[in-house]
C-alpha cells in the first residue's frame, strides 16, 4: 500500500479524517478504469503496472494523479502533482482533484502553510464552485496554526448539501468547545446530527456529550452516554467519554481533602484573578496527576487545567493560586520556585504565559 495513504485522505475509495469515513465516488476515467478498480481493491502494485502499460485514452492530468496516488514517497508524489498541474491541457475537474490531492499530502506531513498555499487557487477562485473539502482542509490547517477565527470562517463556508458539511460542523463544534462556548458547540453538533449520517453519529454524540457537560446539563449528558454505551460500547466516542470520566475521578482522588481556615475561606471568596502559578505542563494526564500528588502537601489548591496546543492536542497544566496583580504573582512565583527548587511560570489565564525571572 502506498505509504502516504496510511495517513492521507484520498479521492477515490474511502477518505478518512479524524475518525470519519466518507465514500467518495471515482470520476469516469476512461482508459484508467482498470487502474481505478485495482486501486480500490488494494492491488497497488498491479495498478501501477497497469498505469505504466496503458498509453491510450489518457486525459491530461489523469496519469499524474494516479502516479502520485501509487507512489510510496510523499515528496515524490508532491513533485509529480506539481509537474502535472503545470500542464495547460488540464480540465477544471482534473485540476481540482490534483490540488486537493496535493493539499491532503501536505496536511498529512504537518505542512499547514503549504496546505493553504496549495489550496489558494481554489479558495481565490470566485467564479468557480469551490468543493467543501477545500474549505474543510483549509479550516483544519488554520486551526492547527492557531488562527481560530479564520478557521471557523472556512469551516462555516461548507454548504449543507456538500459531503464535507457534517465534518465541518463537527469541527466547528470542537473549536467552540475549545473556546469554552459550549452553547454554540451544542448548536453545531445538533446541526451535524440533523444531517443524518449514521456513520458519524457516534462521533457527533461524543461531541454533544462534552457540550452538555459544559452547559451544566449533566443529567442529559448521562442519558446520552448511557444510550451510546448501549448502541456502540466500543466506539471511539464512548472510549473518549470513559477516558474523560476516569480522568475526572482520578483528579478528584488526587486532591486530598482540606479543611480551609477562616483565612482560606476569605481568599476563596474573592473573584478569581487573571493570573495563576504554573508548575508544569504535560501531554499525559497521568503524569500531571503524579506531579500533583508529589506537591499537594505543599500546595493543597493544586489543580489541572486542560487546554489545547496550537495543533489541537491536549495539554494538562498543573497550576495553583489566583492573582489579579501580575507583579504579586511574579513575586510569589520566585519565592515558591526557591522553596520547591523547580521552575514556575506565571500563567496569564486570558491566553498568554510568561516565564518568571
Amino acid at each position: 500500500m502506498p505509504r502516504h495513504y496510511k495517513t492521507f485522505p484520498h479521492w477515490g475509495g474511502i477518505a478518512r479524517v479524524a475518525g470519519f469515513s466518507i465514500l467518495i465516488s471515482l470520476p469516469a476515467l476512461g482508459a484508467l478504469d482498470t487502474v481505478a478498480e485495482l486501486f480500490q481493491s488494494g492491488r497497488y502494485g498491479d495498478a501501477l503496472v497497469s498505469l505504466e502499460q496503458g498509453g491510450e485514452g489518457l486525459r491530461a492530468g489523469e496519469a499524474s494523479l494516479w502516479q502520485a496516488r501509487l507512489t510510496e514517497d510523499p515528496q515524490e508524489a508532491l513533485l509529480i502533482l506539481r509537474e502535472g498541474l503545470a500542464d495547460k491541457r488540464l480540465s477544471e475537474q482534473a485540476k481540482i482533484r490534483m490540488i486537493l490531492e496535493t493539499a491532503n499530502i501536505e496536511f498529512g506531513l504537518g505542512h499547514y502553510q503549504s496546505t493553504l498555499k496549495a489550496l489558494s487557487p481554489l479558495l481565490n477562485n470566485e467564479q468557480g464552485t469551490i468543493p467543501g473539502d477545500a474549505y474543510l482542509r483549509a479550516g483544519l490547517s488554520l486551526r492547527a496554526l492557531g488562527r481560530l477565527q479564520k478557521a471557523r470562517e472556512m469551516l462555516a463556508s461548507v454548504k449543507p448539501r456538500d459531503p464535507s458539511f457534517l465534518l465541518a460542523r463537527y469541527y466547528l463544534g470542537d473549536i467552540a468547545l475549545e473556546q469554552n462556548d459550549s452553547g454554540l458547540a451544542l448548536r453545531y453538533f445538533d446541526s451535524a446530527a440533523a444531517a443524518g449520517d449514521a456513520g458519524a453519529s457516534h462521533r457527533i454524540a461524543g461531541g454533544r456529550w462534552r457540550a452538555l457537560l459544559g452547559e451544566g446539563r449533566e443529567s442529559d449528558a448521562d442519558d446520552l452516554a448511557d444510550k451510546l454505551a448501549q448502541d456502540a460500547p466500543g466506539s471511539l466516542a464512548m472510549l473518549e467519554i470513559q477516558r474523560i470520566r476516569r480522568s475526572r475521578e482520578e483528579e478528584l482522588a488526587a486532591m486530598a481533602p482540606v479543611v480551609p481556615s477562616d483565612l482560606e475561606d476569605s481568599e476563596n471568596a474573592r473573584p478569581r484573578g487573571r493570573y495563576a502559578l504554573q508548575l508544569g505542563a504535560f501531554s499525559d494526564r497521568g503524569l500531571a496527576l503524579e506531579f500533583m500528588r508529589n506537591y499537594r502537601d505543599h500546595l493543597p489548591d493544586l489543580r489541572i487545567d486542560e487546554v489545547r496546543d496550537e495543533r489541537g492536542q491536549f495539554l494538562y497544566k498543573v497550576r495553583t493560586g489566583s492573582f489579579v496583580n501580575p507583579a504579586l504573582a511574579r513575586t510569589e512565583a520566585r519565592s515558591l520556585a526557591r522553596e520547591l527548587d523547580i521552575d514556575i511560570m506565571v500563567a496569564d489565564l486570558s491566553g498568554t504565559d510568561s516565564r518568571t525571572d
